[in-house]
């Protein structure tokens, strides 16, 4: 009989694929753009917000259930201030801005080896974004920062990422906005350049549809109840990654998810709003790859996965004036 360790190096050995979800991406300078800016004026942000998914089956790259399971649970900080804000003719604005950005995941894993998944993940980004037009239709966003991507039962120097990046948004249309650019960090050990892309499309001001690609993928659609209340249907997807030591190599181990469920958001006033949301995450996907190019542009099927489980969040959205 193969022992649990033997298979463990197998599944280990096949986990390749998916570019990083986390480390991949400078998140903070698409992160910023839309947060800060509503309704033609500069915010600053702060948002906490602590998601739960409740245990399911783990399961191999051909989705059979190979023993053990394991829940998730994390806190989520998020910080926008604008440190420098000029607006032009036009009110537009050029801007300078830091971002903190933090989140805690606890999985408590049952029967399940660390050679599948960890148990405690701690992603935090600090940066510096600077934000100007173009011209009427054309911005520009440039971001420098550093991150911690690490298991937390062996942090070390190897778990802090630098990341740079710059991005151009075109106004299409009031509604709609497109944008592509570049990223850089050193997730794989070494500087590595990776593409960018930026799209947000919304509709109506009562009722609301909305697409956006850049940190995460997101689509809501729902409506404005009252000046209250707000309820949408929304659809997501996000992830955490750690740079951890298996079988004395550098590796990255990925968790992603996608979540679908009933949003009500309850607007206290016009500075705090209370965003409330549940349903179901339909997988999640948890796995090493090793820390080569090759791994950011193989990809795979499949992937080792939590099934289908509920999924319930709550937060604090607060906004300020610069």
């Amino acid at each position: 009989m193969i022992s649990t360790r033997n298979k463990a190096a197998h599944h280990v050995e096949q986990m390749r694929g998916k570019r990083l979800f986390s480390c991949a991406k400078n998140s903070l300078i698409l992160l910023l753009f839309f947060s800060l800016l509503i309704n033609g004026k500069l915010y600053g942000q702060i948002q906490i917000e602590s998601s739960c998914m409740t245990p399911s089956n783990y399961r191999d790259e051909n989705n059979n259930k190979i023993g053990g399971s394991g829940d998730f649970k994390d806190v989520r900080l998020g910080l926008q201030i604008p440190v420098h804000v000029k607006m032009n003719e036009l009110n537009q604005p050029t801007a300078w801005a830091v971002a903190l950005k933090g989140t805690y995941a606890s999985m408590n894993n049952t029967e399940l080896a660390t050679d599948f998944c960890i148990s405690q993940l701690l992603n935090a980004e600090l940066g510096v974004i600077h934000l100007r037009p173009l011209n009427e239709k054309w911005s520009l966003i440039a971001s420098l920062g550093g991150g911690v991507y690490s298991d937390l039962s062996e942090f070390s120097a190897n778990s802090m990422l630098a990341h740079a990046g710059v991005l151009f948004i075109r106004r299409m249309r009031p509604n709609l906005d497109l944008g592509f650019g570049v990223a850089l960090n050193n997730a794989i050990g070494y500087p590595m350049i990776f593409p960018s892309f930026y799209f947000k499309w919304e509709t109506g001001t009562r009722y609301e549809v909305k697409i956006s690609l850049y940190d995460d993928f997101r689509l809501t659609a729902g409506m404005k109840i009252n000046d209250v209340l707000a309820l949408r249907l929304i659809a997501q997807a996000r992830g955490m990654s750690a740079i951890v030591t298996r079988d004395n190599q550098s590796k990255i181990f990925t968790q992603q998810f996608s979540v679908i469920g009933l949003q009500p958001e309850i607007y206290v006033n016009k500075w705090l709003s209370i965003p409330v949301t549940a349903g179901v995450s339909v997988k999640r996907d948890a796995y090493f790859l090793d820390r080569k190019l090759i791994s950011f542009y193989h990809t795979e099927e499949n992937y080792p996965n939590f099934a289908t489980s509920f999924y319930v969040s709550a937060g604090l959205k607060f906004f300020f004036d610069e």
